[in-house]
């Protein structure tokens, strides 16, 4: 009896204690800062503005930029707007037009950032979120946040890679002459020349690599077609000895290694008595294409270095945009109007079948198997 007198008062007391504390929230939450629960998607207009797919890295671009902005449509429910224009006026009516139809966030990616500034201020001063995508506008501020791969390092790395191959000419005091074909006057461009030049002068040897002649760069307008003829000129207007001086060929993109490869095999094929001294070609992107056709000797044996710069990454673009608009974070960071690196690897003979079988690979040409 004792026993379940015992029993009853403790379940009387717990009883009580409970009731005490039921008019309280046992985790409460202060006046106006309830949890709105996850973001409406379906409340969010995007729009995205991006170069014509004149080359095959923009076209791919663009498919991949589409993929994942389909994808993520189906998903989560939002309106979106696709522009692809390839003059700045028609990018800038693009972005009006958006912002007619009410778009809270926009991607651009820029024909020509200095011609798209006043557009792009128009979207900040309006209160849409801004990505910046590639080719940045210079000295731009107010945007949600910028993305472009890392064409600084990828520049550094290309001028370490050349102080390396030619280290034994360089310290015997020997000249390393070269051509450069670069892409435009983007930001794209200057970053790639900037980051090669500087590896070179923190090595001590900015005084040693000398363009043949005096040459200027070749402006290719990231063409294949273009470079080979560049390249072509030049093989039939150069003298013998600045044809056999030359040790390197620098270019900004594997489309563009693609075109001159082209032209001097031509030249090889058509005088082979003649001495073609190029050691080494740089490229930019690790196009499978390209990678193909240097597993076979090329242009007398002709070796190829280039940094893994995919059509892919403008899917990133598309899920910071996305972060941006939910109030989240991109890769693990607070967007607060950074610039955000899209990361990139060195390709050559020593480690391209392992490249070729890793996952960024995979994606790159996802849209093709």
């Amino acid at each position: 009896m004792k026993k379940i007198l015992a029993l009853l008062l403790a379940a009387v007391m717990a009883f009580s204690l409970v009731a005490c504390s039921g008019d309280k929230d046992p985790d409460p939450t202060p006046t106006g800062t309830e949890p709105t629960g996850a973001f409406d998607y379906s409340t969010l207009k995007l729009g995205v503005v991006m170069p014509e797919a004149d080359h095959g890295f923009t076209g791919e671009s663009v498919a991949h930029a589409r993929a994942e902005v389909e994808a993520q449509a189906t998903e989560k429910g939002f309106q979106f707007q696709i522009e692809t224009k390839g003059e700045a006026a028609a990018q800038i009516a693009a972005i009006e037009t958006m912002l007619s139809w009410g778009a809270n966030v926009i991607v651009l990616w820029p024909t020509e950032g200095d011609q798209l500034r006043s557009a792009a201020q128009t979207v900040v001063e309006s209160g849409v979120k801004l990505i910046i995508y590639d080719r940045l506008i210079n000295d731009f501020e107010g945007m949600a946040a910028e993305i472009m791969g890392d064409n600084e390092t990828i520049g550094n790395w290309m001028g370490d890679y050349m102080v390396n191959y030619f280290k034994e000419q360089l310290e015997a005091g020997e000249t390393v002459d070269y051509l450069r074909f670069i892409g435009d006057s983007s930001t794209v461009s200057a970053q790639r020349s900037s980051g090669s030049d500087a590896a070179i002068a923190a090595a001590g040897y900015t005084d040693q690599f000398k363009a043949v002649n005096g040459q200027s760069d070749f402006v290719t307008n990231w063409s294949a077609a273009t470079a080979q003829e560049q390249m072509e000129n030049w093989l039939n207007s150069a003298s013998k000895e600045d044809i056999e001086s030359l040790d390197v060929i620098i270019t900004h993109d594997d489309e563009i290694v693609d075109g001159i490869t082209i032209a001097l095999d031509n030249y090889y094929s058509s005088n082979p008595a003649a001495q073609l001294n190029v050691k080494l070609i740089t490229g930019v992107g690790a196009r499978r294409e390209t990678l193909a056709t240097y597993d076979e000797t090329v242009a007398n044996g002709i070796e190829l270095v280039t940094y893994f710069f995919s059509p892919s990454f403008v899917r990133e673009a598309i899920r910071l945009a996305l972060a941006t608009a939910a109030g989240e974070q991109y890769d693990g960071q607070d967007i607060n109007g950074q610039l955000f690196l899209i990361a990139s690897e060195q390709v050559d003979k020593t480690n391209v079948e392992e490249f070729r079988q890793s996952e960024k690979f995979a994606e790159r040409y996802s849209l093709s198997e």
